[in-house]
């Protein structure tokens, strides 16, 4: 028997509703066709279906046809009726990568398929409430089916949220916070590097002859940040120089600079692909220390191990490039920085005065230390810890920046002149940039990121 028009009423109010959210155990799936597969829907289960004007719309489960096809209650978009479908199969699939009310849980990171936003589009929220890309997702979760090691790696490092599992216990994050139903979700200040699939420009790295739009600032609760990278003045007419700028739910900063040497070898194809691996490697392994809420030991740990699988990735690749690498988390107090090369940091007070530095691993031209020597299965690295105060500077750079003659005492002027970090990136930029122009400095692609702690913290995220 069909059900009756009140039966119909109130399960479309389902279609007004938050979906009720399921754990989606990647244990159990064993082909990406599992991931949203037909029968794993039931009735009251919310479901994407194509519309006969090609856009899409929210439906919900009404129960099953003799032929096993969904039946999906939908309401029309003219003048609300609400009426039954029948989409097959292949439709339902092609319209749901991943199915409305999974709960995703990505070694720590949780992940809510929420619904969908104002245009029809799959929406998929982070704990912080930011929107995720569903194909970025889906492809994350596939390449974890395909992982040989899935299941061993599930019985070491076990969070909190995988110990809940286990012992059959709701996830905490699913009822602690409940998800906004006002869509689309508003952007927030930053996207925290724990929730990020994907790292590009949009989200803090500037790698493979990338360049920042004049400069990439970041603020969180504990540090503000800008990132400039280019490809300088009387130089070359690509930037082989990468930096990348990142904060995680916690407000720490995760950040380096890479700089592939140009006379060390090539690729006309992949410019600055040496500099790309090392940024790539740097990312991925402070998303590991910042899931697991690492500390300056675990950092230390894992930006010398993200530095030998470049040092491995760019050997592997045998064009004879060679990158630095400098990298670093910093905390309300201290940082931890792991430096191989001439690329480099400094240490200042917030009027300037100079307090420390890295030591450059290079004479003049010759690089001394790097990733991808032909000479070396590994590298020397050198780790500094250094502790910071509220309105103390950080600068990092390329060897462009250190090569152009500025002093530190000069260096420490401009940024006392600064009224946060984005003004005094913009100020060593353009002080360099005339150098470079007026040949008082060497030409070379040009890479500044300067931190300053305690920035107020109106949190934007954005291009200036």
């Amino acid at each position: 028997m069909p059900p009756s028009q009140k039966e119909l009423e109130k399960l479309a109010q389902l279609l007004d509703r938050e979906p009720h959210y399921e754990l989606l155990d990647l244990s159990q799936l064993k082909d990406p066709d599992d991931i949203a597969a037909v029968r794993r829907y039931k009735a009251g289960d919310l479901v994407r279906v194509a519309r006969s004007s090609g856009e899409w719309s929210l439906g919900v489960v009404s129960g099953r046809a003799p032929d096993d096809r969904l039946k999906v209650l939908v309401r029309s978009n003219a003048d609300g009726q609400l009426s039954i479908k029948e989409p097959s199969h292949a439709s339902i699939l092609k319209a749901n990568p991943l199915k409305i009310g999974d709960y995703v849980q990505l070694g720590p990171t949780p992940f809510w398929v929420a619904g969908l936003d104002t245009e029809g589009e799959i929406l998929v929220l982070t704990r912080s409430g930011q929107r995720v890309d569903p194909k970025e997702l889906r492809a994350r979760i596939e390449e974890q089916l395909h992982r040989p090691d899935r299941d061993a790696d599930r019985t070491i490092d076990l969070t909190a949220a995988d110990l809940a599992r286990i012992r059959g216990e709701p996830p905490s994050v699913v009822t602690t916070r409940p998800l906004t139903g006002d869509l689309p979700i508003k952007p927030g200040p930053y996207v925290p590097i724990e929730e990020i699939l994907h790292a590009d420009s949009g989200f803090g790295m500037f790698a493979g002859n990338r360049e920042t739009d004049t400069v990439y600032n970041l603020k969180s609760p504990i540090a503000g940040a800008a990132l400039h990278t280019a490809r300088g003045h009387n130089y070359k007419s690509w930037n082989e120089d990468s930096g990348a700028l990142f904060a995680d739910n916690h407000g720490r900063l995760f950040l380096g600079v890479f700089d592939q040497a140009g006379g060390e070898g090539s690729d006309e194809k992949a410019r600055g692909a040496a500099s790309a691996l090392a940024a790539q490697m740097m990312f991925e392994e402070m998303q590991k220390v910042a899931e697991n809420n690492g500390d300056d030991q675990a950092a230390e740990f894992g930006l010398v191990k993200a530095a030998q699988r470049a040092h491995e990735a760019i050997l592997a690749r045998g064009k004879g490039e060679v990158t630095t690498f400098v990298g670093a988390m910093i905390e309300s107090h201290s940082v931890v920085i792991v430096n191989i090369g001439d690329s480099g940091a400094q240490h200042y007070s917030r009027d300037g005065q100079h307090l420390a530095s890295t030591e450059a691993q290079g004479v003049g031209r010759l690089l001394l230390e790097g990733l991808g020597m032909l000479r070396k299965e590994s590298f020397n690295h050198v780790t500094y810890r250094w502790e910071v105060s509220a309105g103390d500077y950080l600068v990092f750079g390329s060897d462009g920046l250190f090569d152009s003659k500025l002093k530190p005492e000069e260096i420490g002027a401009l940024l006392s002149k600064a009224g946060n970090a984005a003004d005094a990136t913009r100020r060593l930029r353009d002080e360099v940039s005339e150098r470079m122009k007026s040949k008082k400095g060497k030409p070379d692609n040009l890479t500044v990121l300067v931190v300053r702690v305690g920035d107020p913290a109106d949190t934007t995220l954005r291009s200036v």
